[in-house]
């Protein structure tokens, strides 16, 4: 091989290297939702487990930092008591009520709560997308109110 063959190979063996390394900072800095293990998560707010798949909610950070939480009222308290907003967050979702593997985001869910809804701390809020189901429970629960992003915010 010559000098500049050698030279031109080296430089490809060192640009793959970098490559390879921004590529892995790249994933380790990207944000998404990550499954609730439920039975061995904890609430990041009141410690308990986390145990009821229907009223899970989640917090990503820009940075994908992930927090987890057994009720709306966990994950709005938090927001409140760290003095963050919405904006510091690339995800907040709760699980669909339905389909507890199924994240909502909650600018997104409709929230219901009624005398048949009981969550860990009270908050007593499921989400849902669309308002055909919340209508089947309306003929069958008079109790049933429904309530925005905005509104379940406000409320703790």
């Amino acid at each position: 091989m010559n000098k500049n063959t050698i030279a031109k190979t080296l430089i490809m063996k060192h640009l793959i290297k970098i490559l390879l390394i921004f590529q892995l900072f790249h994933l380790s800095c990207s944000s998404q939702t990550e499954p609730i293990r439920y039975g061995n998560d904890n609430c990041d707010l009141c410690k308990m487990t986390i145990m009821d798949k229907e009223y899970a909610c989640e917090l990503v950070t820009k940075k994908g930092k992930v927090f987890k939480f057994d009720d709306m009222n966990c994950m709005v308290k938090y927001i409140k008591t760290t003095e963050t907003t919405e904006a510091d967050y690339d995800f907040i979702v709760v699980n669909h009520f339905k389909n507890p593997n199924d994240f909502l985001d909650v600018r997104k869910a409709i929230f219901v709560k009624g005398e048949n809804f009981s969550s860990p701390m009270k908050g007593d809020l499921a989400g849902f997308s669309e308002m055909k189901s919340i209508e089947e429970l309306k003929k069958k629960d008079s109790t049933i109110k429904i309530f925005s992003w905005k509104e379940v915010y406000k409320m703790f």
